[in-house]
């Protein structure tokens, strides 16, 4: 049997075992998905919704898991079949995994070849280990994916971390709320997470996965040459044919696939269309205005979302993020709490943001949203982006 890399919180124990012992507390710390008043503020700045955008199948809200519901999920629990979180050594198969089919539990791909796999569900850890030439697309995971002895594979994943291991050859769209790590393999290229169903949004909320928290750019090599790096960015438009849809359109219909991107598609590192740009920061509890923002970016020409982060920030930080401001209060209020920032490039941006939150819906936040004066941005941007890493 394979142990987990060093670090897991797996290591040394069943896969499925080791998902029970957690269940309990993973679903404590899951959030609701996005309340009527969010909806309500992305309606009226224009952002289309889908008729399917309230909780899907299976978000359930608390007073339903509660009582005799949350004693026969329990009850349930126990009898799982560690036969169904498994596949190995399928080839030139397609294998899909429906919402409710996995259920927040580990799942393990091992020895697959020239198969398209779809794992449409929340999944608490997922490791992939020795497949070859094949498609994978890896629903909203709360903890980790592990890559591993992997060759010419193209793999889509929404993750809070993830790592890699003698890979060759391999292709990786994420969104992934920490910094990717790569160690001892090569010819390593990655993008941007873009990928749409119905009922991804309460997928991504029930796995504590923030849209607009994505690093997929800022991979961190153990084995970086300086020569000759391991890793390299795709062209983004190659992202939507990396798996074959056409596999699991029973699952899911092309109007779903055509929908406006839920996790916004970010530059990161790639050349930026001009180098004007404006930084918006938000207080703590400001979601519906994050999402009211980026939506409007996306449905934008002109508009370029550089880059987006959310993080909790220790005083002295807090205080240099703000200095500008002069409100004392402001970094009193952030202490301890998460703030996001998102920068936006393009041509007369910083007017045209400017205009958006005073005669917008936008307008609404104005006690939660600061615009980072222009003299500013560039040293407040790479400093909150680049600089300043998370504390793990």
């Amino acid at each position: 049997s394979r142990l987990p890399l060093k670090g897991s919180p797996f290591r040394g124990r069943a896969p499925w075992a080791a998902s029970r012992a957690s269940s309990g507390s993973r679903r404590a710390r899951c959030r609701a998905p996005e309340g009527q008043d969010g909806q309500g503020l992305l309606r009226a700045m224009g952002a289309k919704l889908s008729k399917k955008d309230g909780p899907g199948k299976g978000a359930t809200s608390g007073p339903k898991r509660a009582g005799g519901a949350a004693a026969k999920v329990a009850k349930e629990k126990k009898n799982l079949n560690p036969a169904d979180f498994l596949l190995s050594k399928r080839s030139g198969e397609a294998i899909i995994k429906e919402e409710g089919s996995i259920d927040g539990e580990q799942f393990n791909i091992e020895e697959c070849k020239d198969c398209d796999i779809f794992l449409l569900d929340t999944i608490a850890t997922a490791f992939v280990d020795e497949c070859e030439n094949c498609r994978i697309f890896i629903g909203p995971t709360e903890s980790s994916v592990f890559v591993r002895n992997c060759r010419s594979c193209d793999v889509m994943i929404a993750c809070q971390q993830f790592r890699s291991r003698d890979c060759e050859d391999c292709r990786f769209a994420l969104l992934c709320t920490t910094e990717p790590i790569i160690e001892t393999s090569t010819n390593m290229q990655f993008a941007c997470f873009d990928f749409n169903y119905f009922t991804l949004r309460q997928q991504l909320s029930r796995a504590g996965l923030k849209i607009w928290n994505n690093k997929w750019w800022q991979v961190h090599d153990f084995n970086k040459k300086a020569d000759r790096p391991n890793w390299s960015l795709f062209a983004q438009e190659e992202v939507k044919t990396m798996l074959r849809v056409s596999m699991c359109s029973a699952s899911i219909t092309q109007d779903e696939l055509d929908m406006e991107s839920i996790v916004p598609v970010t530059l990161g590192s790639r050349p930026w269309p001009t180098q004007e740009s404006a930084f918006i920061l938000f207080l703590p509890d400001s979601d519906a205005y994050i999402e009211a923002l980026l939506a409007k970016a996306s449905r934008s020409e002109t508009w370029c979302v550089a880059r987006a982060r959310c993080c909790i920030l220790p005083d002295d930080r807090l205080k240099t993020l703000f200095a500008w401001a002069k409100e004392p209060k402001v970094v009193a209020s952030c202490k301890g709490q998460e703030i996001t920032g998102v920068q936006i490039c393009g041509s007369g941006i910083a007017r045209e943001v400017k205009e958006a939150l005073t005669s917008t819906g936008l307008a609404m936040g104005s006690k939660s949203i600061r615009l980072v004066p222009q003299d500013e941005v560039e040293a407040l941007a790479r400093a909150f982006f680049e600089v300043w890493k998370d504390e793990i």
